[in-house]
């Protein structure tokens, strides 16, 4: 809830302010999300690998791929794995998730049903998706303090922010915001005050 009222604020903040095009950053599959490490840093999240980019002088630093996870952040990066199990009855578990801090400790686990991925990582709570396209699409929010399950409806409002073009996501930094368009493509936002 807090989140949603703070993503609120700083959009209707930035509705005030130009924002002024900079580059399109170039990446070879599209990131399930982009996480602000610094004012300078993100981390651009794919399915089994993850990198760090610079966007002030636009290095790359790409993390250890690894195999059935994603990386998150929330105040230092974590390692999110999953491990499917083939099951006979629904009362079985079919997935464990697990959550790894920067140093592999490991923060979480839980055995839950349905068979699910990852697709957004952090200490409070995970998204995940079904893990099979044969299977009703939906998301679900797993609470890590509660360790509870729930599916997850999402009431997504789109802004539209001083002409920028349609995009999927956006993310909003102090000096930057990031689009990810419809056509795919990261496009960097500098404001301009």
């Amino acid at each position: 809830m807090l989140k949603n009222i703070l993503f609120l604020l700083l959009s209707l903040l930035l509705t005030k302010e130009n924002l002024e095009f900079e580059y399109v950053i170039q990446t070879e599959s599209t990131p399930l999300n982009i996480y602000w490490i610094s004012q300078d840093n993100i981390l651009l999240s794919y399915l089994n690998e993850a990198e760090i980019f610079n966007l002030e002088n636009r290095v790359r630093n790409k993390l250890d791929d690894c195999e059935s996870c994603i990386y998150g952040y929330d105040k230092e990066i974590l390692r999110c794995e999953y491990t499917h199990r083939e099951i006979k009855s629904m009362q079985e578990f079919s997935t464990t998730v697990s959550i790894f801090d920067s140093k592999e400790n490991l923060i979480f686990k839980k055995d839950i049903f349905p068979t699910v991925i990852p697709i957004t990582c952090t200490k409070d709570y995970i998204l995940l998706k079904n893990a099979y396209s044969f299977l009703e699409q939906k998301t679900y929010y797993l609470d890590i303090q509660k360790s509870e399950l729930k599916e997850f409806e999402r009431e997504r409002k789109d802004l539209a922010i001083n002409s920028l073009p349609p995009y999927k996501n956006i993310s909003i930094g102090k000096e930057r915001v990031i689009l990810l368009t419809e056509e795919n493509l990261l496009t960097v936002y500098r404001r301009v005050k």
